[in-house]
C-alpha cells in the first residue's frame, strides 16, 4: 500500500513537472497545444500608456506619465522560465544605467511577499511592482508573458512584444 502511494506520488510529480515545462509561461490551468501562441492584445503602437502610475513593492510611487523619459514596462511572473531569463538579462544590461529610461517590471497575479523573496533570491535590481488581480495586465493583453512594452517620452506605446525564448532584450524597439 505504501509502495503504491509512493509510486502514485512520483507519477503525479512527474506529470506536474512536465506540464510546467510544456506550458511555457501560461497561467496555471491553461491547456497546452502545439500551435504558435497568439493572444489578444489591447494596445497598439501609438496608444497612450494605459497606466499612469504604480507603486513598487518597496512603496515607491512611480509616475509613468512623466514626459522626460522613455519607459520600459515588463509584465512577468516569478514562476515563468522566460520571465526569469528576461529579468536576469535586464538586471545585467546597460539599460539599468540609462538615465533616459524608466523601467518597472510588474508581476502578474502575485503578492508582494512572493515577489520580494524572488527578487532577493535572484539579486534583481529592477523596480518591481505587483498586479495581484490582473487588473493592470488585462489593459495590455489576454495572455502570454513576459511582455516588453516600450513607451516614448510622450507616453505613447512604441511596441509591445511577447518576449519568450532567447535574446529577449533584442526585441525592445525604441523607434
Amino acid at each position: 500500500m505504501l509502495k503504491q502511494l509512493i509510486n502514485n506520488t512520483i507519477k503525479l510529480s512527474t506529470l506536474a513537472c512536465l506540464w510546467l515545462v510544456l506550458s511555457a509561461c501560461q497561467s496555471p490551468g491553461v491547456l497546452v497545444n502545439t500551435e504558435p501562441k497568439t493572444f489578444p492584445e489591447y494596445i497598439t503602437s501609438g496608444d497612450i500608456l494605459p497606466i499612469h502610475s504604480i507603486t513598487t513593492i518597496d512603496g515607491v510611487e512611480m509616475n509613468l506619465h512623466r514626459r522626460d523619459k522613455k519607459k520600459l514596462i515588463v509584465l512577468f511572473a516569478t514562476w515563468c522560465t522566460d520571465s526569469n531569463r528576461l529579468l536576469a538579462a535586464l538586471n545585467n544590461s546597460p539599460l539599468l544605467e540609462d538615465n533616459s529610461i524608466e523601467i518597472v517590471a510588474i508581476a502578474r497575479e502575485e503578492d508582494a511577499a512572493t515577489v520580494k523573496a524572488w527578487r532577493d533570491k535572484h539579486g534583481i535590481n529592477v523596480a518591481l511592482a505587483i498586479d495581484e488581480d490582473r487588473s493592470i495586465y488585462k489593459r495590455f493583453a489576454g495572455g502570454g508573458i513576459p511582455r516588453l512594452i516600450s513607451v516614448d517620452e510622450d507616453n505613447k506605446v512604441i511596441q509591445m512584444t511577447l518576449a519568450e525564448g532567447q535574446a529577449q532584450l533584442s526585441k525592445i524597439i525604441w523607434h
